[in-house]
């Protein structure tokens, strides 16, 4: 028999391709009976896949200083939204559960890297959500090069279809 079949390789091409390098802003902890947590200069404003349906990523901090030598901990990362779906560590498949991760003891100023991030992560994201701007785009070509292939929104290209 004839068959037709329709895939969409979108997710399978390219999830692994992109990464979000966000920034460590903060730690915090809320006690004994409650989580550590690091907050970012990023999250469903670039990545909404985690508060929609408890999508995990892998993540990792990266030390801003080489040889930095730290003990790992449960985590819990938290966007720079205040909302309390701005979570990038929800229980699989349940976005409003919290499912601390294993990672690198954390400082502010360290990267977090958000990884499989290629795939709907800015084209699904919460674009302007709290007057955050889009975050700029980069290329990292095989010989090591890094292109600029969006620049991040400005606040008149924000408010452009805005009327008074």
């Amino acid at each position: 028999r004839e068959l037709h079949i329709e895939l969409e390789p979108g997710t399978f091409l390219v999830a692994n391709a992109g990464a979000i390098v966000a920034t460590v802003i903060d730690v915090m902890d809320s006690g004994s009976d409650g989580y550590r947590f690091i907050k970012i200069d990023s999250g469903m404003t670039e990545v909404l896949r985690p508060s929609l349906y408890g999508a995990q990523h892998p993540t990792r901090v990266v030390p801003s200083k080489k040889g930095d030598s730290r003990t790992k901990d449960d985590f819990i990362i938290a966007g720079h939204c205040c909302e309390s779906g701005d979570i990038l560590t929800p229980e699989p498949g349940n976005p409003e559960g919290l499912h601390p991760r294993r990672l690198t003891e954390p400082q502010p100023g360290d990267a977090l890297v958000i990884e499989g991030a290629g795939a709907y992560c800015s084209s699904l994201a919460a674009k302007n959500y709290n007057s955050f701007p889009e975050a700029p785009e980069v290329f990292l070509r095989k010989n090591g090069k890094i292109e600029i292939i969006r620049s991040r929104q400005t606040f008149d290209q924000m408010v452009a279809n805005e009327i008074v």
